[in-house]
């Protein structure tokens, strides 16, 4: 997943150290912050200002280094040294692997139970709490290794100011809107197709659609390859394939560069994209005269088990168990989720966050609605980066490009898959 770039009175700070992890630091003035954002993005800025208001409001030093996106691969070669920095940030999907899953995530839910720093509301009151039932569970029973800040979304994004195209509830309305585009010579889906979560996405939500909440991941998180052989698997890929088939893909998919076919759609070249929660920002600048940028959630699938569950990715605070000054680094957390602070990811960076109480930026309220009406799931869940390199992104474009049909991208992605788990042992 691409991640946007685009994206009061003094108050005494409670203290915050943890309970249930025996290894609590003790309370400390300073605080070592390695991030996920380089020093320019809006997210930094919104932080910085946190950081400084922090500083003054607390006397604890913050010692801040603007890693950018590889900052957990600078991570965790400090886990076998002791010396980690005390507060990191990510995505979930790879915090878990460094941190959480290893079991070397401090259990920060105590945080959730406490009124969140400066605020009579417990931060499990703020809304945050509807986005962790579905984070994946440390081996360790930790009840929240990371605290989300940001949240992002995908979902169907189309124009409405056009009338030939309407959020389809249904998989086979979506087919009729492709049909009825079809006919009037317009591409009805835009996919940038050097991107491999953007066109795995359709397989991720159809086999759930399919097969019931959780499908996907029990295929992803079976060793032996088997979980594949669910018949769901096989009836979502027949399903992408017929996209594929009927042209319904924007023409140049297969050969386009990011963000090319993105653009084209906010040109009005396409009816729907299938993308996430940062496509307005991207976008906004190619919009053509009038373009109403709308969010639809994925339609459901006819006699589907699953059901209007919506994907999310979540970007948050994470403490390694070794961290020297933990009890700072929960200060931070708690100072940093009051709304004063974090209605600035939402303001000043356009993005969404997990409270209810701080409105969505321009062009994301309907994305908020969405996920405040169904049911969170995690996008992919169960995978790793390394595993959709290797596993499922190779095998899936042969089916997205037209290579292969369902039946070949099964036995494909069983074979990568048992090679896999060989090579991991």
């Amino acid at each position: 997943m691409r991640l946007a770039a685009a994206t009061v009175a003094a108050v005494a700070v409670t203290s915050l150290s943890s309970c249930g992890n025996s290894d609590a630091a003790s309370d400390s003035g300073n605080l070592t912050y390695w991030s996920m954002w380089t020093e320019k993005e809006p997210q930094a800025a919104v932080l910085k200002a946190a950081i400084a208001d922090f500083e003054k409001d607390t006397g604890i030093n913050v010692e801040v280094q603007w890693q950018g996106r590889t900052v957990l691969e600078k991570v965790a070669p400090t886990l076998a040294t002791g010396k980690v920095p005390d507060l990191v940030d990510q995505t979930d999907d790879k915090l878990f692997p460094t941190l959480a899953q290893p079991g070397r995530a401090r259990d920060l839910g105590a945080l959730f139970d406490r009124p969140v720093d400066g605020e009579q509301q417990k931060l499990a009151q703020t809304g945050v709490q509807r986005y962790m039932g579905h984070l994946r569970k440390s081996p360790d029973g930790a009840r929240a290794w990371m605290v989300p800040y940001e949240v992002l979304s995908v979902g169907l994004w189309y124009n409405g100011a056009d009338k030939r195209v309407k959020p389809p509830t249904t998989w086979d309305d979506l087919l009729d809107t492709c049909a009825s585009l079809k006919k009037e010579q317009r591409a009805c889906i835009a996919v940038d197709g050097d991107q491999g979560a953007y066109t795995a996405w359709w397989l991720d939500y159809l086999v759930d659609r399919i097969g019931g909440d959780g499908t996907m991941a029990k295929a992803i998180q079976d060793k032996t390859g088997a979980g594949w052989d669910d018949p769901a698997v096989k009836d979502a890929a027949t399903k992408v394939a017929e996209l594929v088939d009927k042209g319904y893909l924007i023409k140049g998919y297969d050969a386009s560069k990011y963000p090319e076919q993105q653009n084209r759609w906010a040109e009005g070249k396409a009816g729907f994209v299938l993308n996430g929660s940062w496509l307005p920002t991207e976008t906004g600048k190619f919009a053509a005269s009038g373009f109403d940028t709308q969010f639809a959630a994925f339609p459901l699938v006819g006699g589907g088990k699953g059901g209007s569950t919506t994907n999310v990715r979540l970007l948050g605070f994470s403490v390694p168990k070794q961290a020297k000054h933990a009890d700072a680094a929960e200060k931070f957390i708690s100072y940093f989720m009051a709304k004063r602070h974090l209605g600035g990811i939402a303001a000043n960076a356009g993005n969404l966050t997990p409270r209810d109480d701080i409105d969505a930026p321009k062009g994301l309220t309907a994305v908020k609605k969405t996920l405040e009406a169904t049911e969170p799931r995690e996008q992919l869940a169960g995978s790793t980066p390394d595993f959709n390199e290797k596993v499922l992104f190779p095998a899936y474009q042969d089916l997205f490009f037209g290579k292969t049909d369902a039946d070949g991208f099964v036995g494909r992605v069983k074979e990568l898959h048992k090679a896999y788990a060989k090579a991991q042992g």
